[in-house]
């Protein structure tokens, strides 16, 4: 189908946000919070800089589901990543990127995910709702082809890394 030209990473990170903590009879306090998270990197940058660069700096930006606080979701989203099950009404659609939120009910970003015998390609890349219609298509026309071995690999590392916790 297509060669190999894209190399997929998955990077550690911190998202940090502001939270305003009330207390009783004093002014509300200012409460920076940090959480590990994972992030698609495409060919050393961010996936989301290049899939939407507006959103990309935007501290509510869309991030993969894959993180320590949730292991069961980080699982189902490694595996939905490896052409596993999806849920019905995602349409045969992967989401990548969620709200920070992770609530499926929020926009998050998906693709078609296509398996050959030695790639695998993201493309038709679409802003979803929760019934995985596509609501809004990237205006970036973006396909990803990767090196399957190398892939399905990185996939399991991360499978294995949240199935021991």
């Amino acid at each position: 189908m297509n060669e190999p030209i894209n190399t997929l990473a998955i990077v550690d990170g911190y998202m940090e946000w502001t939270e305003s903590k009330f207390r009783w009879f004093r002014p509300r306090q200012e409460v920076t919070r940090q959480m590990p998270v994972h992030e698609f990197y495409v060919d050393g940058a961010p996936l989301l800089s290049l899939i939407d660069p507006d959103e990309a700096d935007d501290p509510d930006r869309r991030m993969p589901l894959l993180d320590r606080d949730h292991p069961r979701e980080s699982l189902d989203q490694l595996r939905q990543l490896l052409g596993g099950p999806l849920p019905a009404d995602r349409n045969g659609r992967t989401w990548l990127l969620y709200c920070q939120c992770g609530d499926p009910g929020c926009v998050g970003l998906s693709t078609r995910i296509i398996f050959t015998d030695t790639t695998v390609v993201w493309t038709d890349f679409a802003w979803d709702n929760i019934f995985g219609n596509p609501i809004e298509p990237v205006e970036v026309d973006r396909t990803f082809v990767f090196e399957r071995a190398g892939y399905e690999k990185l996939m399991h590392d991360m499978i294995r890394s949240f199935s021991a916790r």
